[in-house]
């Protein structure tokens, strides 16, 4: 049964509280016990026009509850366009795989373009609209008691409040109804349409835009048409006048805040913000969002800024091809959070499996490591950090999966900081290694790099020897390499006692290979979730004490170079 099944068969809030996995008491206290005025905190944020936005921020409990409702109808949403075999929304705005870029998409190289704001979009939405949508809607057919409890978690002050988690689907469902009769009459008009939460945008290339849509008001401003009109009053929406505007093939053309004359772009005065804002932070350490605010900007901020705008221009570029512009600029801010502005030593490895063993193995060893975790009043603390490799990240920085894309990191490393003038490399970078056939090439970059170090134990004769792999090796900046086993051949596994190897699950054998018999194999994956991490406490982690040790020499003889 899926839940939207699920939901339809509630008939009372016990039942739906066990389709939210909460207690109907605690829903009951959140919903009835608690007073209004105590459920939301709210505070003034400034829209981009200097006007003021009111958002009403919920509780934590009562937040909860509404981020578990929110998945909930994100669920029930899905499958319903699923079931119609509707893939794609005429509304881009709180769903998985739609944003402003796709919806901008659909007005790109157009001869008009006309967007339309909806005045109160959310506080329009209000309480008894909730409950009669839920009840009503062919889809959801909900009994009124399920409705009305769906209505009392998702509303404040007889409105859908800014801030609230299932304020944005509830709206989508809602809206979902004036899209229908939006884009009928963009078809008899012969335009293309979307919405993105409150904005309406609708574009064509007939000679002369439909007023049924939009009239010429005078050589600049245009209004609604009252077509539109009617029909979006007709939902229980009203138009901004202030913010409809009408855009020619001959001017610079927006939806949603992206130029969409021939190709989908960022404004040219934001890109530039974005590329002063980075030069700043790697000059001097710091940046400021804005020129007048005396608040520094964070590296979490600014990520934000230009991974968006790596997104609107799709950078995407053939290997061994010059990146483009901002793939280059994100490439330097990845530097310098990374690897050159790190709070915490930071250790790099070939895959999220050996993330899991190291961080399983320190925590049962943490009594004989305390220089790298410790536990504090908020649980556990690692005085190390673990470098998360995201798609995003291979992506920018063009490298591929386990010890191939570690060598391209690698061999990016000692350029890769030549745009940093700050005070950076306070903590080294470690990269921890499996000993097999693998990390040969590694090696011999190893080798390559000691050569051209004027290492003394890298004369020529040493070249032909094999790598010591039970030292670690510096290579450039904060960069060091280790090995986590000595033994030729041998990869991080080998570390765990053969009968933790040997473990079944579901009867099926571990097997370290890529590609696997399902049937009677399971992967590095399982074995590192259903293994180690579920039996971390018995299991024997005493194979890992040399990596440890390694990593804190590393870290204490790096402390002690750069306090010199």
């Amino acid at each position: 049964m899926t839940k939207l099944e699920k939901l339809q068969k509630t008939t009372s809030l016990s039942k739906f509280a066990k389709l939210l996995n909460y207690q109907p008491k605690t829903i009951s206290y959140i919903l009835y016990k608690i007073p209004e005025e105590d459920k939301y905190n709210q505070f003034e944020i400034f829209k981009k026009n200097g006007e003021k936005r009111k958002i009403q921020a919920p509780i934590k409990k009562l937040k909860l509850l509404q981020r578990r409702l929110a998945n909930l109808l994100n669920e029930c949403f899905d499958e319903i366009c699923n079931k119609n075999k509707k893939t794609k929304s005429l509304s881009h705005g709180f769903r998985k795989k739609h944003s402003i870029i796709t919806n901008a998409k659909k007005h790109k190289n157009r001869r008009y373009v006309f967007n339309v704001d909806l005045q109160n979009f959310f506080p329009s939405i209000n309480f008894g609209r909730v409950i009669g949508f839920f009840i009503k809607n062919n889809h959801f057919s909900l009994k009124p008691e399920v409705a009305t409890v769906i209505a009392q978690i998702a509303c404040h002050d007889n409105a859908l409040p800014q801030g609230s988690p299932c304020s944005p689907i509830i709206s989508n469902l809602i809206g979902h109804l004036l899209d229908i009769r939006m884009v009928n009459l963009a078809k008899k008009t012969k335009c293309t349409y979307s919405r993105y939460a409150d904005d309406l945008t609708f574009s064509t290339n007939k000679k002369e835009f439909p007023e049924k849509i939009a009239i010429k008001k005078n050589e600049s401003d245009w209004v609604a048409g009252r077509a539109l009109t009617k029909e979006i009053e007709k939902m229980g929406f009203s138009v901004n006048a202030k913010k409809t505007s009408m855009q020619y093939r001959t001017s610079r053309q927006m939806a949603t805040g992206l130029i969409v004359n021939k190709k989908i772009n960022v404004k040219k005065e934001y890109y530039k913000k974005a590329r002063a804002m980075c030069h700043n932070l790697f000059k001097s350490d710091n940046f400021y969002i804005d020129k007048n605010s005396e608040k520094e900007g964070t590296l979490k901020q600014l990520e934000g800024i230009i991974s968006f705008i790596y997104q609107v221009k799709s950078p995407h570029y053939i290997e061994n091809k010059k990146p483009t512009a901002i793939t280059a600029l994100y490439r330097k801010f990845l530097f310098y959070k990374h690897f050159f502005s790190i709070d915490k030593p930071l250790i790099v490895c070939e895959g999220k499996t050996d993330i899991i063993y190291l961080k399983c193995a320190l925590k049962q060893l943490e009594n004989e490591y305390k220089e790298l975790m410790g536990k504090s009043d908020k649980g556990i603390n690692f005085k190390i950090k673990f470098l998360n490799i995201s798609k995003n990240f291979k992506e920018v920085l063009n490298v591929a999966e386990g010890t191939t894309g570690l060598l391209s990191l690698i061999n990016m490393y000692k350029d890769g900081f030549k745009h940093f003038k700050g005070k950076g490399k306070k903590y080294p970078v470690i990269i921890v290694l499996d000993n097999d056939k693998a990390t040969g090439k590694i090696k011999s970059r190893i080798q390559e790099q000691l050569k051209l170090n004027n290492d003394k134990t890298a004369d020529k004769k040493k070249q032909k020897q094999k790598l010591d792999t039970n030292k670690y090796y510096h290579f450039a900046h904060n960069l060091h390499i280790m090995f986590a086993i000595k033994e030729d051949g041998k990869e991080i596994e080998d570390l765990f006692d053969k009968e933790v190897l040997d473990t079944n699950v579901e009867g099926k054998k571990f097997s370290r290979k890529d590609k696997i018999d399902t049937k009677q194999e399971y992967s590095k994956t399982i074995f590192a979730e259903k293994v180690i991490k579920a039996n971390q406490t018995k299991i024997n982690f005493e194979g890992f004490k040399p990596v440890f040790n390694k990593v804190k020499n590393i870290i204490k003889e790096y402390s002690k170079k750069n306090s010199q």
